[in-house]
């Protein structure tokens, strides 16, 4: 199980390349062993490996969306599987897109098309939840129904701990479900009341961090994320946080 950090956590500072350069140098003296970049942010993929090579990291994950979907680019897949990139979550999608939407079969199709052409290229596309993902369709979460309709061969899960609690599930069994479909799992604290209502540091929450790395074994990565920093510090003070926490745990 390795650490890694979704550099939208500290996206303000990606500016420029030599900002991004001094940004992933300090992700790296945090800890941090991989990249989860949450889009190409107008580089190549080449650009962006290569500068998270320079700073001793993997880019172990690029985020897509449905736009990417839609378009099925195999060429841009092609220069995303030559970085070394292993995992193209999805980052969420609207609801119309979800069970019981209007688009939900185009969707999984789109999905199915994706997938594939990404598993052809030794890639797993993958979903990454929010708490909405959780709400019920026919006495069953949206997100339930998602990865029932598409096979783990081609979708994979992206679970995020602090939209798992704030959906209304515990994170730890729901890990446990989706174990053999999910290699990132995405780390994320929140207050009691949940994500909409404030992000925390990963061990400065109410999430059981013990339980949730305990269900994380079978994971290849477990990757931090803050939307917002909080606790008056800034987002690096936060992944700092998140990454010393979290190595104290893991060291155990």
């Amino acid at each position: 199980m390795k650490l890694g950090l979704q550099i939208y956590t500290l996206r303000e500072y990606l500016t420029t390349p030599d900002q991004i350069r001094e940004t992933l140098g300090k992700a790296k003296d945090m800890g941090y062993a991989g990249i989860e970049w949450f889009g190409l942010m107008g580089h190549t993929p080449a650009e962006l490996a290569e500068m998270t090579a320079e700073a001793g990291m993997e880019m172990f994950s690029l985020h897509r969306d449905i736009g990417d979907l839609v378009k099925c680019d195999t060429e841009e897949l092609d220069a995303i599987a030559a970085t070394g990139v292993k995992y193209l979550p999805i980052g969420w999608l609207p609801k119309d897109r979800l069970a019981g939407g209007a688009q939900f079969a185009e969707t999984c199709e789109l999905i199915r098309t994706y997938g594939k052409e990404a598993a052809k290229r030794g890639m797993l596309l993958m979903y990454h939840n929010h708490d909405f993902d959780l709400e019920l369709y026919e006495n069953k979460p949206l997100l339930d129904h998602l990865y029932a309709a598409v096979s783990a061969d081609v979708l994979g899960a992206e679970l995020d701990t602090c939209w798992l609690y704030s959906g209304g599930v515990d994170p730890t069994e729901y890990i446990h479900t989706y174990a053999d479909r999910a290699p990132i799992v995405h780390l994320k604290d929140c207050v009691k009341d949940g994500g909409r209502h404030g992000f925390k540091p990963v061990g400065s929450g109410v999430l059981d961090w013990n339980g949730i790395l305990s269900a994380c074994q079978r994971a290849e990565w477990v990757c931090v994320e803050q939307d917002e920093p909080s606790d008056g510090m800034d987002a690096f003070a936060c992944a700092k946080t998140s990454a010393e926490f979290l190595k104290s745990l893991l060291a155990k």
